[in-house]
């Protein structure tokens, strides 16, 4: 839905808190009532655009991963994905920035990022697993293990970026992760 992804890119570069029902408003190109109407509040809004970006990022991973023969390749072209994405994406992960802005004070919030968290802990366990069984990945670690780390690696990606700018920093920590995990 196009005014969905209309008011997520401003929550996406304002916050939660930040943004007002004028500025969502305007962005939509909608009337107040007709989003009241339509949508609900902002909180309601909100939630819409969280779970559209959160369920978004997740089909997408899930369609790149099939389009690949190799599990194992396809466990580092998520890496790869993810170092250009933090490197290319400048308003950073709204995933991420709704964890700190909102999901300590709202359990509906939350409940939706801890959620997606686990699907996507459970899509890269499959994809570990799968490298595992098919003999591309040797490790005696859990794979379940290995893809928390993957992702809680991601973000520190962002934060590294946030601070330091360096492109280069990011590709080279993908490519120790890749090499961390496939030895």
């Amino acid at each position: 839905m196009e005014s969905i992804e209309k008011a997520m890119n401003v929550f996406w570069e304002k916050g939660y808190h930040r943004t007002t029902m004028q500025d969502l408003v305007d962005a939509m190109q909608i009337n107040r009532s007709s989003l009241y109407n339509t949508i609900g509040d902002k909180h309601c809004l909100f939630i819409k655009c969280v779970t559209s970006y959160t369920e978004n990022a997740i089909q997408e991973s899930k369609k790149k991963v099939a389009q690949e023969k190799s599990s194992l390749q396809a466990l580092k072209n998520i890496i790869h994905d993810k170092a250009a994405w933090v490197v290319d994406c400048e308003k950073g992960c709204l995933g991420v920035k709704t964890i700190f802005e909102i999901a300590p004070e709202d359990a509906e919030v939350r409940r939706i990022l801890s959620r997606n968290n686990d699907i996507y802990i459970n899509f890269l366990t499959e994809v570990i697993q799968k490298a595992i069984d098919e003999g591309e990945l040797k490790t005696t670690e859990d794979a379940s293990l290995i893809a928390e780390y993957i992702l809680t690696t991601f973000t520190g990606w962002k934060q590294a970026y946030i601070l330091h700018r360096d492109p280069i920093k990011i590709k080279k920590m993908s490519e120790y992760l890749i090499k961390h995990i496939t030895n």
